[in-house]
């Protein structure tokens, strides 16, 4: 009896032993594993899920209002509730009982905004924001898709489900591998990624995970030079380096279609080679943002790029 006592013990140490995580180079530690998660926006959404830890989570937020949910996304989440449509407010967070936020910056906390991993843990809620969104707030040379698999790792280590996370990034870092096998020696397409607007076109420049997936399928960013992350440019510049592919970034409205019309009847892309050749590539939110479906968005990618090298 008095060793299942220790062993129990030893069990309960390891189970809740500190964990700190690197995050935006802050230091945050966990003395237990959090039972109230919220992740906020569809891509952490789908990578608390990817890690099996539903039964860990309060809610999620940010989706219903850009985004429309898979049947199969939609049978995993189930009856979890979304605590917000939008970003949520620190209130709606409390509401929830959280204890664990998973968002990042403008990925549900604004820069300069009232809601920080500071204010939210002053009432008990701590956060782990997606490495991508670190630009935002520290001086960042670049962004690949290492970051992405921090992320993953990072959560899989907060809650204890590493193996789960190995396995996942095992499978991405060979699947990356192979498409590099298939494209290396091809001459770099420019590749202009379109979000939105039409006054001025939102985009992704060098600190955007886009530029870290044009690069892995072959393809040359012609925002690359811009060290920004998501950011608003010239149409000038988009003709000026006159993308021969262009990536639709496609959710809310308008649809990826009409994002695809609007270049072709706009003076300023109708004459783009990616425009003349009807050379597009269209992405969901979720695949083109931090998340478990970037090296999905690779392989597309470079299957539209160099489809000779797939055949």
């Amino acid at each position: 009896m008095k060793k299942i006592m220790i062993a129990s013990l030893l069990f309960s140490s390891v189970a809740n032993a500190h964990v700190s995580i690197d995050v935006c180079g802050e230091s945050l530690t966990f003395d237990k594993v959090p039972t109230r998660a919220v992740a906020n926006d569809i891509n952490m959404l789908k990578i608390m899920l990817a890690l099996d830890l539903k039964a860990n989570m309060a809610g999620y937020s940010g989706v219903s209002a850009h985004h429309k949910m898979s049947d199969e996304i939609a049978i995993k989440v189930g009856d979890l509730p979304e605590i917000a449509p939008q970003y949520p407010s620190q209130e709606n967070l409390l509401n929830a009982d959280a204890d664990f936020y998973f968002a990042g910056w403008n990925y549900g906390m604004q820069v300069g905004g009232i809601m920080t991993p500071v204010t939210l843990a002053q009432v008990g809620i701590k956060t782990y924001a997606i490495k991508e969104s670190c630009a935002h707030v520290q001086q960042r040379s670049q962004v690949t898709l290492e970051d992405t698999f921090y992320d993953i790792a990072s959560i899989a280590k907060i809650f204890k489900v590493e193996s789960k996370a190995k396995g996942l990034i095992e499978d991405y870092q060979a699947r990356l591998a192979e498409v590099k096998s298939m494209v290396t020696g091809v001459t770099e397409k420019r590749v202009f990624v379109y979000d939105s607007g039409q006054d001025k076109p939102f985009t992704a420049g060098a600190l955007a995970v886009p530029n870290a997936i044009i690069e892995a399928a072959g393809g040359a960013n012609i925002m690359r030079d811009v060290a920004k992350s998501w950011t608003r440019v010239n149409w000038e510049a988009v003709v000026d380096n006159n993308p021969e592919h262009i990536i639709i970034i496609d959710y809310g409205q308008p649809t990826a279609i009409e994002k695809i019309a609007f270049l072709k009847r706009f003076p300023a892309t109708q004459h783009l080679d990616a425009v003349l050749n009807d050379s597009f590539t269209i992405l969901t939110y979720a695949a083109a943002t931090p998340g478990i479906e970037n090296i999905d968005s690779v392989e597309k990618l470079a299957r539209d790029l160099y489809p000779n090298k797939f055949n």
